[in-house]
């Protein structure tokens, strides 16, 4: 197992003084594993006593999956790792044998331990991720190994993942090709009014999916009209638009255990009112100047506070955060707020997030947003889809 991600999370649980680590967030396993653990959802979800779980020493870098029998065969064909050991859910095909989930995990847990060197009532230390490991799985390690020392595995796999791998920052960029793909069909929607918001989110979807070519989770929104004069509002509501309307699109799918986030407004069927040009120009100045300062050795608030100055320029305020990082998680610190001093470094990967808003009272509001790879030589900014109106 020599893959850079995994001798990154070693080291940072080494210098946290782990032996093992169990861990059981989809990002983490991820992480670790290089196979894209599922995002809980439907009956599975509900089914399954434990998320799917990775276990790993430390030292010699041997990595396990506890999976349920349903991920088995995708773990297996993708996840690099020493071995993937799995249990039983429900039988849906002959001879539909009865099956306990929680027992099933329960004694499968147990030969997990057993192969991955931790013995019954020997010590060490042993790094848990705290909010993640079901209360089941961590009774079944203090009863496996009563003596164990347990650390939490948080702050050193956070540390791991502060900045990116190569093979993360070209799997992000796959990502914001299908959010480019996405975008660019917002453009071509909005060149004709008279369209239901149902209908164009259709339509932006389905070319994000045959981008992909594969099914993807997405979250995020397509805002049409007066409600792009607030941050929030939710997704379509079958509004039928009108010629000169807004249309904000911010949209976050996840693709091969990477997410991205990336997010523009444009006019619909019309010339920009002056107005109109104001916010975008504001928020797309806001941009440039927090984009600027994502730059080595400079502090997260940097950017914020640039961009700031920018938003003032132009009589306005940023309603909000000025981005984030983004990863394996949509939402990663550091974060461009004016009280992070985290300083940057090379190879964070951020989706700054530059945006302003009338409110309920108004009427319109711009977001901007595009990810941004830390270099020494200058940030980079990715995907190319257009932001002028």
């Amino acid at each position: 197992m020599a893959r850079e991600e995994l001798a990154r999370a070693r080291a940072a649980l080494a210098a946290a003084g782990a032996d093992w680590a169990l861990l059981a967030s989809v990002e983490n396993v991820t992480y670790v594993s290089g196979w894209e653990a599922p995002t809980p959802y439907g009956p599975m979800a509900h089914l399954a006593p434990a998320p799917s779980l990775a276990l790993l020493d430390v030292a010699a870098g041997t990595t396990f999956l506890l999976v349920h029998g349903f991920f088995v065969a995708g773990a297996t064909a993708a996840a690099q790792v020493d071995a993937v050991l799995s249990y039983e859910l429900v039988q849906l095909f002959p001879p539909y044998a009865t099956q306990d989930p929680r027992d099933n995990f329960s004694q499968a847990f147990r030969d997990l331990l057993r192969q991955a060197g931790i013995p019954f009532g020997r010590g060490g230390r042993v790094a848990v991720e705290e909010g993640a490991v079901p209360s089941l799985a961590a009774r079944l390690l203090a009863e496996a190994a009563p003596t164990a020392i347990t650390l939490d595995a948080t702050p050193a796999l956070a540390s791991a993942r502060r900045t990116k791998t190569a093979g993360e920052i070209a799997r992000l960029r796959a990502t914001a090709e299908i959010i480019n793909t996405g975008q660019k069909e917002l453009a071509r929607q909005c060149r004709t009014a008279g369209v239901s918001d149902w209908a164009i989110w259709a339509a932006i979807t389905e070319a994000m999916h045959r981008q992909a070519s594969k099914a993807l989770y997405i979250s995020g929104e397509l805002v049409t009209g007066l409600r792009c004069r607030e941050i929030a509002p939710g997704g379509p509501v079958g509004y039928v638009t009108q010629p000169g309307d807004l249309a904000r699109l911010d949209v976050s799918p996840r693709f091969n255990g990477y997410w991205g986030d990336l997010t523009n407004t444009l006019v619909i069927a019309a010339e920009p009112t002056a107005r109109q040009r104001l916010f975008k120009n504001a928020a797309r100045d806001g941009f440039e100047a927090a984009a600027g300062m994502l730059r080595p050795g400079r502090k997260a608030r940097d950017a914020y506070e640039a961009a700031e100055h920018a938003f003032a320029r132009h009589g306005l305020k940023p309603a909000h955060y000025l981005g984030h990082q983004i990863g394996l998680t949509v939402n990663e610190g550091p974060w461009l707020i004016p009280s992070d001093d985290t300083i940057i470094e090379n190879g964070m990967v951020f989706s700054v997030e530059s945006g302003t808003y009338e409110g309920v009272t108004g009427e319109l509001g711009a977001r901007v947003e595009k990810s941004v790879i830390v270099r020494d030589s200058g940030p980079e900014i990715f995907p190319d889809f257009d932001w002028e109106f």
